[in-house]
């Protein structure tokens, strides 16, 4: 009996949506609707999503290749810092025992012959997440030339010794033609005690 109904079904709904009576030309007409709007009804539902998805990876996997790139280069800086980083700590280590900026800073004077042009140093720290304190000195220096300025500027800023001037001011002293006023700001970092 299921099959006999099985059978029927496509003919009952052929007699009953009126096919049978149109003629051929209108048979093939109303064929043809259906199967573009099959086609339509799939590409809808089937293909224009698997492209859409498809395009959808691809932006994702050109960003995550972007991001990749980014986090190598900033992977390459970090190591390059880290590797700077040891370098100045074996620079720390390596200077005389009872280094201090200020005391190196006024035998730089001496050496420079600029000591009577400092009006004042003020030394300052500042303790930072490593293992390491910074340690400035605010320095004015006023009358001097250029050329003593340069010399001293010289001998201060060292690699050595890891020092060196975060800031400076320099403009044209008002007492006297010819001579220079500054302020500096010189840094290093020292261990914790």
């Amino acid at each position: 009996m299921a099959s006999l109904v099985g059978h029927r079904l496509p003919r009952l709904l052929l007699e009953k949506s009126g096919i049978e009576k149109l003629n051929a030309r209108e048979k093939w007409v109303v064929w043809g609707g259906l199967v573009f709007v099959a086609c339509f009804i799939v590409l809808q539902l089937a293909i224009i999503p698997l492209f859409d998805a498809r395009n959808t990876l691809r932006e994702s996997i050109d960003r995550r290749t972007k991001e990749l790139a980014a986090i190598k280069e900033l992977q390459q800086e970090y190591r390059s810092l880290k590797n700077e980083e040891g370098t100045i700590q074996a620079r720390i280590q390596q200077r005389e025992s009872g280094f201090t900026l200020f005391t190196f800073l006024d035998r730089q004077a001496e050496k420079a012959e600029v000591k009577k042009q400092i009006m004042y140093m003020k030394p300052s720290t500042a303790e930072g997440d490593s293992g390491f304190v910074e340690t400035m000195v605010e320095m004015k220096l006023q009358q001097i030339t250029l050329e003593a300025l340069v010399s001293f500027l010289r001998l201060i800023e060292s690699e050595q010794h890891v020092v060196f001037i975060r800031r400076i001011s320099i403009q044209e002293s008002g007492n006297e033609q010819g001579f220079l006023d500054s302020i500096m700001q010189i840094v290093t970092f020292e261990k914790k005690d």
